[in-house]
Parts: structure tokens; C-alpha cells; sequence
């Protein structure tokens, strides 16, 4: 299968441009980035070190890296920083060199293109979509195992919101260490989800010499401009990572302030109690609108399907586009198509100006 067209949400300067708005008119539903903007205890962080910029920034991220550790409850030898997980997806694509890597889909596009920027080969396990939500088929992914040098699993799983339990995980994990396959599991989105520790594999690298967790700060801490990730794994996988890693990949900003993020647990808090109130209020308004179907998600967005309507994300897009509301055409996604868009939690407000619109567009559907 040819590797997808790299697409991704968030572009707010091209619609910008292409429909005459100002930034400040448009709300972006397109990104799975918090609402309530960045923490003050980040923004000051990053005031406070404006100074270092005249200095090169510390290659080893020591104190971004101590306070992770102390997050995590590991060693700060067990993490790397990088320059957001896209720069560690890729890391690790360039450590282990896959002849044959496994993805789900439909999922985040770029583990399908570090793969291929490193000339690997990807198998791909399709999640099913039932009746509310996407399952993902563990037997069939555990069978596919067998033959994969790599595999990638986001868990939540981004578009779909798919959660995996530490049963499956675990599974997967074993049937990883007995074929030879490197299992890499993207948490990005796992502070999301209620009592998000206990589905956490942070603790299993210590365990397991096949595996390596990315975490990102952009989705919580609402810094996708900023860049700043961390990956932990035993101590040799990490020690391996920094000999091939860019040198000051992660400036001396974005380091203070994912710092400062991990230390706020206050914000987090509040976050979570919001977007599981808004993601539930969501879910059922768009259940309500004509054609549409969402579909159940522990993550902090929403997948839904147009097919019922007949019309394409396109349309839909272009329409709500030009009143500065964006969402996330899925069409690039490999394993959905032109009838499916994510949306991000959003405030109340927000969220119900993204519904009225909908629901005025959809008028012009007859089932």
C-alpha cells in the first residue's frame, strides 16, 4: 500500500490566508490541543528564561529530564527529550532501522512516514469500527507480529480513541519479546483518559528490553509551538538514542517550560474534569444531528462519519472553514476516507457554536 499523503490539523495561517480571517476568529477543531490555553506558571517560565537564548541550550534537557523522572517515578537516565514526539518517532525509526514495521489503522500518520523515510516495509492491522466505537483486533495484531521488526500503537489511538487495557497491551508486549519485534506505544493522549495511569506501560521498560513510550506535553499543556516530547525506555535504549539524536534539538524555551508543565498538576486537573464533562456533551449533540454518527472515545477528541448524509468532509470542511471553524478532514488518514472528521474538545461555548453550525449545514440533507 503507498504511504499516505502527510496531512495534519492545526494549519490555522492557511485558513487564515485562503478566507481573509484574523487568527483571533478562528477556533481550531481541527487540533487536539487544550482549549483553556498555557498554563501561567509555563508562560512565566518562559519569561523568566527569554535571557537564555543567548547561550546554547543543555543538550542533556537535565532538568526538563529530572522533572519527568519525578512525574514518572523512574530514573532520569530512563528518558530523552526531543524536539515534540515527531522528532522521537523518528529517533527511534533511525536507531532500529526496520525491515518490516506493523501499524493499526486508521492512526497518527507519521510512524507510516518515518518507517518509509527509513526504507522500511509496513504491514498494516485494520481496527474495526462497530456499532459506538472502533475495536482494536489484538489476536489478529498479536498473529501479525510474527515477521515485524517494529510496531507502533497509540494508545488512545488517534483518530479513533481507541483504549487498550494493560491485559491487551501486555499481550502484545509478550508476543513482541517472542518474535524479536521492537513495540513502541505512543501515550500522548493518555492524560486524557480517566485514571490514565493504570492503562500506562512507563513502569513494563524496565521490564522489557522491546520497548519505548513517547509522551508529549503539546496536547495538555496547549504548547504545539514550542516542541517538546520525551520518550523513556531502559537505560541502554536511551543511552543508544542521544549518540544518534540531533544535537540542541530541543531549545532552551521549550525546555523551561515542559518543566514548568509537569510540575502544574493543577491545570492538568482541571483540563481532564473539563473535557470529560464537554467530551460527553459533545458525543450526545452530535448523536442528535441528522446523517451523523460519532463515534465513543477515551481520548480528547471525536471521530464521526458523514456516509449517511452523502456528503464528503469536504464540503463540510469548506462551509465551516469560511465561518473560522476548522476540523479535521480524516480523508489522508490510511483505513477511513472522505466521510470522516475529528474534532477536538472544545468549551462549552465553542462547542456549541461548532454544533449550531453544523446543524444548519446538515439542513440541506434529506434522508
Amino acid at each position: 500500500m503507498p504511504i499516505t499523503e502527510r496531512k495534519h490539523g492545526g494549519n490555522v495561517y492557511q485558513v487564515a490566508r485562503q478566507y481573509g480571517l484574523d487568527l483571533e476568529e478562528i477556533v481550531d477543531f481541527s487540533a487536539s490541543v487544550s482549549p483553556l490555553g498555557v498554563p501561567e506558571a509555563v508562560m512565566q517560565a518562559v519569561k523568566t528564561s527569554l535571557e537564555t537564548i543567548m547561550r546554547y541550550p543543555d543538550p542533556a534537557c537535565q532538568v526538563f529530564r529530572q522533572a519527568a523522572a519525578l512525574e514518572l517515578g523512574v530514573e532520569s537516565e530512563n528518558i530523552i527529550a526531543g524536539n515534540g514526539a515527531a522528532e522521537l518517532i523518528y529517533l527511534i525509526v533511525r536507531m532500529l532501522l526496520p525491515r518490516r514495521a506493523l501499524l493499526p489503522v486508521p492512526t497518527f500518520s507519521e510512524y507510516e512516514h518515518a518507517v518509509g523515510s527509513a526504507g522500511g516495509r509496513l504491514r498494516y492491522v485494520q481496527l474495526q469500527p462497530e456499532n459506538t466505537h472502533f475495536v482494536f483486533p489484538v489476536d489478529d495484531f498479536c498473529k501479525a507480529i510474527q515477521g515485524a521488526d517494529l510496531a507502533f500503537i497509540c494508545n488512545p489511538n488517534n483518530p479513533t480513541g481507541t483504549l487498550l487495557d494493560k491485559t491487551a497491551l501486555q499481550e502484545i508486549l509478550e508476543a513482541g519479546k517472542d518474535n524479536h519485534c521492537f513495540i513502541v506505544v505512543d501515550e500522548a493522549y493518555l492524560d486524557f483518559v480517566k485514571d490514565g495511569s493504570d492503562y500506562s506501560l512507563v513502569k513494563q521498560v524496565l521490564e522489557y528490553d522491546n520497548l519505548l513510550i513517547i509522551k508529549s506535553l503539546t496536547k495538555v499543556y496547549a504548547l504545539p509551538g514550542l516542541r517538546i516530547g520525551y520518550a523513556i525506555g531502559n537505560k541502554a535504549l536511551i543511552r543508544k538514542m542521544n549518540n544518534l539524536r540531533d544535537p540542541w534539538s530541543v531549545n532552551a524555551l521549550a525546555q523551561a517550560a515542559g518543566a514548568a508543565a509537569l510540575q502544574d498538576g493543577n491545570y492538568r486537573t482541571s483540563l481532564q474534569e473539563m473535557v470529560w464533562e464537554e467530551r460527553e456533551f459533545l458525543y450526545e449533540e452530535i448523536k442528535k444531528l441528522p446523517g451523523l454518527k460519532p463515534y465513543l472515545t477515551t481520548a480528547n477528541f471525536i471521530l464521526v462519519d458523514t456516509s449517511a448524509t452523502g456528503f464528503t468532509v469536504g464540503y463540510l470542511q469548506e462551509n465551516l472553514a469560511r465561518a473560522g471553524l476548522l476540523i479535521r478532514d480524516c480523508t489522508s488518514i490510511k483505513g477511513l476516507g472522505p466521510y470522516y472528521f475529528r474534532i477536538a474538545i472544545r468549551t462549552r461555548a465553542e462547542n456549541a457554536r461548532l454544533i449550531k453550525a453544523l446543524n444548519e449545514l446538515l439542513k440541506k440533507w434529506e434522508p
